[in-house]
């Protein structure tokens, strides 16, 4: 602008333009902060979940101590009837890790040890 090279108006909307672009990058930048931060929580906690696990590879019976290391907190729901057997669900969150989905024997018949569908064999015509 000093030079006379563009105009005021050019100047003050070149201006505006730059300075949300730098509100936006310092935006972008505190939640990548917060992102990285809460990534290496994250490592640390599961590290220190595995450390656990691995002390207790072999566990010959339950005791206080493993549940205190390896689970954060269980929760039993309502039992259901409705199918003319009693089911009960209960949910154990482990720490650093939350749920673990273990297939029951239904689904380990229906979709293999995975939980994924077993492949079929083509029909012999």
């Amino acid at each position: 602008m000093v030079a006379g090279r563009i105009s005021a108006e050019r100047f003050d909307r070149l201006s505006s333009d730059y300075e949300e672009e730098q509100k936006q990058v310092k935006e972008t930048i505190a939640q990548l902060a917060d992102l990285i931060e809460s990534g290496e929580e994250e490592q640390h906690d599961l590290n220190r979940f595995l450390q656990n696990v691995r002390r207790y590879t072999d566990p010959q019976e339950l005791s206080g101590e493993i549940l205190n290391d390896l689970v954060g907190r269980i929760v039993v729901h309502a039992p259901d009837k409705s199918s003319g057997h009693r089911r009960q669900k209960i949910e154990i969150y482990y720490k650093a890790v939350g749920i673990i989905d273990i297939p029951d024997v239904e689904c380990v018949a229906e979709h293999g040890a995975l939980g994924v569908p077993k492949p079929r064999k083509p029909a012999v015509r």
